[in-house]
């Protein structure tokens, strides 16, 4: 078996749709029972498209025989620096997804480290991500931390 990781490409678009779809079919409770519809799938797919063309998220995808197993994402948030980041760039890791036949082969594991690589080239003053129970062992051990500073607040309709 080889796999090759590599940056995704524009014609990748479809696959790492789909495999960010299986994110979120696994993830509905997670999700409060939100599950995948056609408007997800597009907007998804309007996401990447965009973000393929202007560089705000970077996808790496792990290939093996033409076919997308496993990919992860990196989007950029640009805010006003504060102490520590002059240049006000952070990251969010997402998208993290592997095959179920192409799991516990370390290419989680491989995406998080070219990201973090990306990551610190770039420059940006933290990296940040949403866990599943499942996910917290590997970022644990590639050095991310729990934090409880962190609080969210999540828009509802008609409030």
């Amino acid at each position: 078996m080889t796999i090759l990781l590599r940056v995704a490409e524009h014609n990748d678009l479809d696959a790492i749709v789909q495999l960010r779809m299986r994110l979120f079919d696994k993830l509905v409770d997670f999700n409060k029972g939100k599950g995948v519809d056609d408007a997800l799938m597009q907007a998804s797919r309007n996401y990447f498209d965009d973000a393929f063309q202007h560089g705000n998220c970077k996808t790496w995808v792990a290939e093996e025989q033409g076919q997308i197993v496993a990919c992860g994402s990196l989007v950029v948030f640009v805010r006003p620096p504060y102490p520590g980041n002059t240049a006000g760039k952070d990251a969010y890791l997402l998208n993290m997804y592997t095959l179920a036949e192409y799991r516990k082969l370390g290419l989680a594991r491989k995406i998080v480290r070219l990201a973090m690589q990306y990551a610190h080239e770039q420059g940006y003053g933290k990296v940040w991500l949403h866990a599943t129970e499942d996910g917290q062992p590997l970022y644990a051990s590639e050095g991310f931390l729990g934090s409880s500073d962190y609080m969210e607040w999540e828009v509802k309709a008609g409030v």
